[in-house]
């Protein structure tokens, strides 16, 4: 019988955070921002997304804060190859119906397309249209 690890076939965040790179790579992008506590310790996934950008392969992981998921959502894009790691955190008030988005390490390289990404992730743009988020030279069929 041939074991299948969850990481390869279907990544998560915390899948990602709980390795050596993933988790040096998070405690890097949110160590001087004012972030809720719930983004290291766990909140609701779903299954990482790849794109294409500038002809690199990234991971696109989702997770939302416990019973609160429609107020509060944390994406990030990752590079294990390049190392590099952007991130968006969006919270949303119900009350004055506005939106605010706190972008976290948005290279000038992926400032227009890694932005587009994260915020397609979190708005469900990116479930909904997958191929429609690779911009770069190669033709990837979003997972």
């Amino acid at each position: 019988m041939i074991a299948h690890s969850a990481f390869a076939a279907d990544p998560m965040f915390s899948d990602l955070i709980n390795t050596p790179e993933g988790g040096k790579a998070l405690n890097a992008l949110i160590s001087h921002q004012s972030l809720p506590r719930w983004i290291k310790t766990g909140g609701v996934e779903s299954p990482a997304k790849t794109v294409v950008l500038k002809g690199n392969s990234y991971q696109v992981y989702t997770v939302c804060k416990p019973h609160n998921c429609g107020n509060q959502q944390f994406a990030v894009l990752y590079s294990a190859k390049l190392k590099q790691m952007s991130g968006l955190y969006l919270q949303n008030n119900e009350k004055s119906h506005r939106e605010t988005l706190q972008w976290l390490n948005i290279s000038d390289e992926l400032s227009i397309d890694g932005k587009t990404v994260l915020y397609a992730a979190l708005s469900g743009s990116l479930d909904n249209h997958p191929d429609a988020f690779n911009y770069g030279d190669e033709k990837v069929a979003v997972k």
